[in-house]
């Protein structure tokens, strides 16, 4: 499938690929590279409630942004487990 960005840098997720993934408006999706492949992966409500359950703490260390997203990886891999 061939998509185009538009002037404002987005692209649209065709209504078939939002169906089959339940994707809504304020449905959160993971970007990411990998080589040359962007990928993007649906979150899907388990991720979703980890943020909302967690939304108020504070953290206790700093973290950079790469720390804080393999954090939210290893918390997302153990709900699925």
């Amino acid at each position: 499938m061939i998509l185009t960005i538009s002037k404002g840098q987005q692209i649209t997720i065709p209504a078939d690929i939002r169906n089959h993934f339940g994707l809504d408006v304020g449905s959160k999706i993971e970007m990411e590279t990998k080589n040359d492949t962007i990928v993007i992966r649906a979150i899907g409500e388990d991720l979703e409630k980890v943020f909302a359950a967690t939304k108020h703490l504070k953290p206790k260390k700093h973290m950079t942004a790469e720390e804080m997203d393999e954090f939210v990886r290893r918390k997302a891999g153990e709900i699925h487990r």
